[in-house]
């Protein structure tokens, strides 16, 4: 047996786990941190937790709120250059999942250590080698060493203010990173048992976590973290091949992952029971079939990601994933949200 593990080289995992920011930042040598992130985040309790840690050890700092949600390579750029212009020796990714990707990318294209810092429980950028980008208003995912955080930092405290429809799509985003990269043909033993913990935390606590119950939010980062770890030495499999034309059309990848997730369950043939409850989580995020989607176009743009359908469990055929479009269409019709 043989295989290879690519993960960041130091994880801190715990509530109030953000105060270790400016020691982390410290230890790589930085004096100027440049924080990537969207528009909204700077307003959040996220970000003054951040940047207090920063302060307290003395870090000078820049920012740039420039991540755009499925973010295309021209956002990558305008973080380069951001970086660049503020002169700084370490790039720090607070946020989702798009943010991180593009913090990992620019972080990558400048020669500049990371630390990535995810303020929801779903992407598990925070400790993958992978980031994915819009290329010609298409998702594609790139994997490279590279791209490998030096530092993640993950605090269920930042993840606590979620709204329930961000915590529904993150959470489910998650339960498919574990159950896709548990069966995936590039598994190993660690990443199954990395998956299978993550998966039997997330299962059990995501609509606790919806709900927002006690307790329920940490279990969610910890499962989403683990994930991470496991299908970022995996990858993912029909799940996530079926949400790219999902996510083309303009659905966040969060909800397009849950539109596809039940489905994918039962067609995988695990925990069919399961995978028809949580069709009404699911049904929490937003997400739902839109009447003018071409399902012969949408096939064809799945059958065309071997990247993806050659690591499942089970062969795909384009009969295959036209059936699971045309019952995604059936479960989750447009209607009053």
């Amino acid at each position: 047996m043989r295989f290879d593990l690519c993960l960041p080289g130091r994880v801190l995992f715990g509530t109030g786990a953000i105060a270790g920011l400016g020691p982390e930042a410290t230890r790589l040598g930085a004096s100027t941190a440049v924080i990537v992130t969207s528009r909204g985040m700077p307003g959040r309790p996220a970000f003054a937790a951040a940047m207090e840690s920063l302060a307290r050890d003395g870090l000078q700092t820049g920012l740039f709120t420039g991540v755009e949600p499925d973010p295309c390579l021209d956002n990558i750029a305008a973080c380069v250059e951001a970086i660049t212009e503020r002169g700084g020796d370490l790039v720090v990714g607070i946020g989702g999942g798009s943010v991180m990707d593009v913090a990992k990318e620019a972080a990558a294209d400048t020669g500049l250590p990371r630390i990535m810092v995810p303020t929801t429980a779903g992407s598990g950028s925070e400790v993958t080698h992978e980031a994915v980008f819009k290329v010609d208003g298409r998702k594609r995912a790139f994997v490279d060493a590279g791209l490998t955080p030096d530092v993640a930092i993950v605090d269920p405290d930042l993840s606590s203010t979620m709204p329930a429809r961000l915590a529904a799509s993150s959470g489910i985003d998650a339960l498919a990173h574990a159950v896709e990269c548990y069966q995936s043909k590039r598994s190993n033993p660690l990443v199954r048992a990395l998956a299978y913990g993550a998966y039997e935390l997330l299962r059990d606590n995501l609509v606790a976590a919806v709900e927002d119950r006690p307790g329920a939010r940490a279990s969610m980062a910890l499962g989403s973290l683990m994930a991470g770890m496991a299908f970022g030495n995996s990858g993912t499999t029909l799940g996530h091949a079926l949400s790219y034309p999902i996510s083309n059309r303009g659905v966040p990848h969060g909800q397009a992952v849950a539109l596809c997730l039940p489905g994918v369950l039962e067609f995988n043939r695990m925990e069919q029971s399961f995978a028809a409850a949580l069709k009404d989580v699911v049904r929490l995020t937003g997400g739902h079939w839109q009447p003018d989607w071409d399902i012969s176009e949408m096939t064809e743009e799945v059958m065309a990601d071997q990247r993806h359908l050659a690591n499942n469990p089970r062969e795909v055929t384009a009969g295959d994933v036209r059936q699971l479009f045309q019952q995604i269409a059936a479960d989750f019709p447009p209607g009053p949200e």
